[in-house]
Order: C-alpha cells, then structure tokens, then sequence
C-alpha cells in the first residue's frame, strides 16, 4: 500500500505535488490525470485495471494491506503454489521446485469475482447473516420466556404455600375439635364425680354433727342404737367411693398431643421448598442453514490429492478385553471404545489412551450391541444388531450417557440395525434388508435415503454431503448423495473381498476393511483410485471394523477375536 494515496506517486518522484485521482492495483501506485493517461498509453502498463482512488480508499484495510509483490525477492507475484496455497513470484521457484502443483496465478484469479466459489461465499455470508439474525431473535424469545417462566414458578410456589397452609389451618381445626369433645367429655365425668362427692361430704358432715348431739345429749341406750343408723350411713358412703376407685372413676386425666410423623417430616427431611431446574433441549432455530456448501479452498479446477501418499505407522498393538468386539470408535481423550457382542455378556468398553480398561457398560439385561457412534464428549449411540431372541431384546439404537453410565433413550427400528454413523445433525444407520435410515437429534423422527440397501453386518460412514457404506456379501462399496443420488459404486473382487468397516478422513479418502480379504483399502474421493495400505503381513487377523480420528490423524483398526491396531497416518 502507497504511504500516501492523496498525491500522484509519478508527480511526487518528480517533487511535484499533484492530487491522484486513480489507483492502479497492478502497479500499487495512485496517479493524477495526466499520469493516468500515460500509464494508459504505454505498452507495459495499458493493460492494467485503473480504478478512481476513492474506490481504493474505499477498500477494507486487509484487502489495500495485502502485498502483490514478493517480500523476498520484491518480484510480483506471478504462480501460486497449490500445496502451500500461496502466491510465489518466479524466483521463489527454487524453494517450490519438489511441490507438484505450481500454476500460473492468472489461471487461479482469472474471472474471480464471477466464479463460483465467489458466489459460494456471498451466498454462505447470506446464510451466516441470516442464521445470526434467527438465533439472536430465537435467544431473545427464549430470554422472555425465562422471565414468563420465572413469574409462572413464582405464582406456584406461592399457590403451593397457600394450600399448603390452607390444608394446615383444616387440620388445626380438626385436632381442636378433637380437643374440645374430649375436654368436654371428661370434665362433664370429673363435675357428676365432684357432685357426688360433694353429696357425700354433706352427709358426712351431718353424721359428724348427729354424733356429737348423742354423745352430748342422748341416753346410752338411746347412743347405742343410733350409731347403726349412722354406722349404715358411713359404710354406704365408703362403699360408694372403692366402687369409685376400682371402676377407676377417681383416676387422673392428662391431655396430650401426639404430632403425626410425617408433619414432622416437614420440620426435619423437608429441607427445601423445591428445586429448580434446567431442562435444555436444542431449539429448532438453531440449525445452520446453508444453501450451498463451499467445497473448494483455492480458485483453480478440482485437483484430488493422489492417495499413492498416504503412509500408516503402527503406533500400538493392544487387547480390547472383548470376547466378540463389533464397533469401535475413540473418545475425545485419546481413548478408546468397543462393543463386544458376545452373548449373555453384551457391554461397552471404554479403554484410556493407554488402552487399559477404564469401564464397561453392561447391556445384556436388555439390549444386544453392534456398532457405535459417539455424539459429543458424553452421549454413544449403539446399534443393536441382530437381536438372539425375539420378543427379550428390541431392534434399534440406545442413547448411553457415559457419566452415567447407563441407556438414557432407546429408539425402535424396523429392522435389525448394524453399522451406524453421525452427520453432526442426525444418525444415519444400516438396517437389514432395508434402506438406510436417518434419525435426527433434535425430535428422533425417523426417515429413509431412498434408492440405499444394506444387508446384515453392513456399515456405513459420512463425509461432507456423501455417504458410503459397504455390502460385505457382493464386495460393493457404495457412495451416494443424502438424497439417494449414486455417486460412485467401488467393485474390485480381487482387492477387496467382504468389505466391513468403513471411515472417512477429513479429506474425503474412504477407510474400507476387507474381513475375506484381510485388507484395509483406502479409496479415493471420486471412487477411482484405491491402495492397499494394510494387510495380513501387517499382522490383520480377519479385520472387521475401522474408524477414523480426525483430529489426530490416527487409524483404528479392529480385528477379531479381541485385537486392535492403531496407525498414524502421514499424508506427504
């Protein structure tokens, strides 16, 4: 970029200063008038593209700070170097002598702004601008929401509290009731007692008064038969009190409350009035949407990089403790994880990066296992496979929660399901006999990829917007678009002969086991292409399953009875 684009760059090597009013890009140089129309009419400059300088100025800081001429060699930039993806000028040919592809940079920019790729990315800057808009107004419907909810919880704990208290007051109310009948009842006993008593006591005292008169007054004769009147009256009364006492009528009464157990409960296990809780669940508006997929990364013709590179190092040998391993897959530490199939014992083994085992999951109560495919840190989706008894398992998928170690969902197939694979969005499963399904994560509604068919013990993988899955007993591997659309079909009996497993790089390269063949295949992109890169010299026993880490270049290889292989792949 010039240091200064308000003056003529020409004028100012002159030591004039005259305002520019255009920009060449080729040159990097801003120009007045009359230099314009020198630079127009000399033959190594009348070519170039004169832009008025206030479209320059116009331009993003990025776009005017990117050099077109080499900080090396300070040559323009005349090639562009396929395997560096980056522009090179022709002294820079010594350094990229050994790349494959250096093309002329015209041949790369020629037509840019009418290709393809530049209507991708205007249209995938639509999309990402579309989707940002959708989401942030999805968040802010689901931020009134939470406000809704907050005041919605609020009024039910308060009806709750009341009704609580409304429930509370009924039985005070009732125990009271209680209270009074019982009082009432015993004091109404206590006051015919006391009364009696009372009787008593009266004719006591005038027994007492009748006695003193005779000993004061009456003859003996007179004495002696009046106390059996009065002795009759004493022995009445004193009959009437031990009939009191032994009908326990004299017995003291206490009243005492006895709070029912599980209204103290309130007071002591009751510790909370409720807890609040986060159910997440992923909003239909939050799926990307994306009208067109940007496949290519430079501006030039299609060129697949050739598969004669690929180079595998064994970097483990390892026992994966299953008696009858399946599936296999690696988890986002470096671990590993199988099924093991054997019968009455069906479990998910999750082994360290240093292939000693961490868990297992034991499934065999009810479920079988096949294949699995692991959603994101926590959640393996399993395949059932061939279930031994019908009616005691069920044909489908379980959803397992390795913190919990346990199934968290199961979803129903139609049909016996072996190799399974994850798009980001949705599972894709082979299903005996049928065509392949598709299950979405977001409401596990279940649809088909029509003109799809796998057999049992058949696998499947997914890469960009292609599927691939094999049919072990016709030695075909297949590749078709989501909507059934065939791609390409790999068919070579002496190469590959009962192909299982299958992965996918991230450059689109299919990872194939052969059980028969006792192989590993890697087949190009475009189905054309394929190389052996392992086999039984490698020491493959009858290998069934293989999966592909992208994230650390690494190849998992399963072979049966029990042994796994891990590989890094190098791709020069």
């Amino acid at each position: 970029m010039a240091a200064n684009t308000s003056v003529c760059a020409v004028c100012d090597l002159k030591d004039i200063t005259v305002s520019s009013l255009y920009w060449c890009p080729d040159c990097e140089e801003a120009l007045c008038s009359d230099c314009n129309q020198h630079h127009n009419l000399s033959k190594a400059t009348r070519g170039h593209k004169i832009i008025p300088i206030s479209q320059y100025q116009s331009l993003p800081t990025f776009v005017t700070d990117i050099q077109q001429f080499c900080i090396y060699h300070n040559e323009k930039f005349q090639q562009y170097c396929t395997e560096h993806e980056c522009p090179i000028c022709y002294k820079c040919i010594k350094e990229h002598g050994k790349c494959d592809e250096v093309v002329l940079l015209d041949d790369v920019v020629s037509e840019v702004k009418s290709s393809e790729l530049f209507r991708d990315l205007d249209q995938s800057m639509l999309d990402v601008f579309e989707n940002i808009k959708r989401i942030r107004e999805d968040r802010e419907i689901n931020n009134k929401s939470i406000q809704t909810q907050k005041k919605e919880i609020i009024m039910k704990i308060d009806k709750t509290k009341t009704q609580i208290n409304q429930h509370l007051d009924i039985l005070k109310e009732n125990v009271i009731k209680d209270l009074e009948q019982v009082c009432l009842s015993h004091n109404n006993n206590i006051k015919k007692i006391i009364s009696s008593l009372k009787g008593q006591e009266t004719e006591m005292k005038l027994c007492s008064k009748e006695i003193e008169i005779l000993r004061k007054y009456a003859s003996d004769l007179q004495t002696f038969l009046g106390m059996r009147d009065i002795q009759s009256k004493v022995n009445d009364s004193e009959k009437r009190l031990k009939s009191m006492i032994e009908n326990k009528s004299l017995d003291n009464v206490d009243i005492q409350l006895s709070i029912d157990d599980r209204l103290q409960d309130i007071l002591t296990l009751v510790q909370k009035f409720g807890a609040i809780s986060i159910k997440e669940s992923p909003s239909a508006k939050t799926n990307l949407v994306k009208k067109k997929t940007i496949q290519a990364q430079i501006l030039i013709p299609d060129r697949l990089q050739s598969i004669t590179t690929i180079s595998v190092d064994l970097k483990m040998k390892f026992d994966t403790t299953c008696q009858k391993p399946w599936g296999c897959s690696m988890t986002q530490a470096g671990g590993f994880l199988f099924t093991d199939n054997h019968c009455s014992n069906e479990k998910l083994v999750i082994l360290n990066a240093k292939s000693q085992t961490d868990y297992t999951i034991q499934l065999s109560n009810s479920y079988t296992v096949f294949d699995a495919e692991r959603l994101n840190e926590n959640i393996v989706a399993v395949t059932t496979g061939e279930a031994p008894e019908v009616g005691q398992f069920s044909s489908g998928i379980s959803f397992i929660d390795l913190s919990k170690r346990k199934v968290i969902k199961f979803i129903d197939l139609p049909g016996d399901p072996y190799g399974i694979t994850f798009d980001g969005k949705s599972l894709i499963c082979c299903v005996e006999e049928k065509e392949l399904h598709v299950i979405s994560c977001t409401d596990y509604s279940l649809t088909t990829i029509p003109n799809t068919f796998s057999p049992w013990y058949s696998y499947v993988s997914t890469y960009a917007d292609k599927i691939f899955y094999t049919h072990p007993y016709i030695n075909k591997v297949y590749c078709s678009l989501i909507d059934g659309t065939s791609v390409w079909v790999f068919n070579d009996e002496e190469a590959l002969q009962m192909p299982r497993g299958i992965s996918v790089d991230d450059k689109g390269n299919v990872f194939v086991v052969g059980e028969s063949s006792c192989n590993v295949l890697v087949i190009s992109p475009d189905g054309k292409q394929y190389k052996e890169i392992l086999n039984d010299k490698n020491g493959l026993s009858n290998p069934f399953a293989v999966f592909f880490d992208k994230t650390r270049k690494q190849l998992l290889v399963l072979n049966k009875p029990s042994v796994a292989h891990l590989y890094k792949i190098s791709y020069f």
